[in-house]
């Protein structure tokens, strides 16, 4: 009993050992890459139906620190669509079953850089589908591949 007594009085001391120290977190371009999609105004567009797919989810240091991603959980209006410890972290998007209009893909993933606190990154992006690909924006480049870039640095 003397014991927990005195394990009682050391748990005030682990918690303030605890404390984050803001610039030890990653420094890094955050990038996802998908493919069967048009990009405009840093919108999505997919034609229902058709295949799209997240290809690679990567990171890129901003300092001379390596650093990589781990981890990538995908989420699809805010419900689990899928999750991947493996570069290159590709997941599809189910767009047949998707009804036309707007929905939101959330990325949650961890980040490791050398020197660095481990991070968590989450994000999300528009993806509109359409029912037909007339119904593509006008102005709207071909589908294709393209890549967001996200940048993820603590607050200076």
């Amino acid at each position: 009993m003397k014991k927990l007594f005195y394990l009682l009085f050391l748990l005030p001391l682990a918690l303030l050992a605890s404390c984050d120290n803001h610039d030890d977190l990653a420094e890094v371009d955050f990038k996802i890459t998908l493919s069967g999609v048009t990009q405009l105004d840093n919108t999505f567009y997919a034609v229902q139906g058709d295949e799209a797919n997240i290809d690679a989810v990567t990171v890129t240091s901003l300092t001379d620190q390596a650093a990589t991603v781990t981890g990538v959980r995908y989420f699809l209006d805010g419900a689990p669509l899928f999750g991947s410890l493996a570069a290159p972290f590709s997941c599809a998007i189910p767009t047949e079953v998707l009804s036309a209009k707007t929905h939101t893909i959330s990325i949650a993933a961890t980040v490791l850089q050398v020197d660095k606190s481990i991070s968590n990154a989450a994000l999300e992006f528009p993806i509109v589908i359409v029912e037909d690909a007339e119904d593509l924006p006008e102005g709207a480049p071909e589908i294709g591949t393209y890549t967001l870039t996200v940048r993820m640095q603590p607050d200076k």
